[in-house]
């Protein structure tokens, strides 16, 4: 009895664990135009924004929302696993140099209290998908 019992606690937690797992997805089912107006409402309410701002925000993040739907296009195209070392640098170093031009921009149309909050804020992000996906692909090796 403590056998089926165990067993079926087990089943039910995978079970939730697979659902929960299967939400991650959310992004990929937005166009480009509501993945951009969902980001520039949330930073509009974290930060407080004016209209002005709140309009060049949107560009700036339709722009990376369009360039991330390119990107994962031509990802699926492409085995990711048969990069060379050359070519996964390239493709680090354009994720910074995208990451640097945005901070620019960002730096230019936010004050500077309104600035330091967006990066606080990035940084949390980064740190909540920083356990994420913790696979094959993500341990450290020594």
């Amino acid at each position: 009895m403590k056998y089926i019992l165990t067993m079926l606690v087990l089943c039910m937690t995978m079970t939730a664990t697979a659902q929960r797992s299967s939400n991650n997805g959310r992004r990929a089912q937005l166009n480009p135009e509501q993945q951009a107006t969902l980001a520039t409402k949330k930073m509009t309410l974290a930060l407080d924004l004016n209209t002005q701002q709140a309009d060049k925000v949107y560009r700036i993040q339709l722009e990376q929302a369009q360039k991330r739907k390119a990107f994962i296009a031509e990802r699926k195209k492409e085995d990711r696993s048969e990069l060379t070392k050359e070519q996964r640098f390239e493709l680090k170093t354009k994720k910074l140099d995208n990451q640097i031009a945005i901070q620019k921009e960002m730096k230019s149309i936010l004050t500077a209290d309104q600035f330091e909050k967006w990066r606080k804020m990035k940084g949390k992000q980064h740190s909540k998908r920083k356990g994420k996906g913790k696979g094959k692909h993500h341990t450290r090796r020594r």
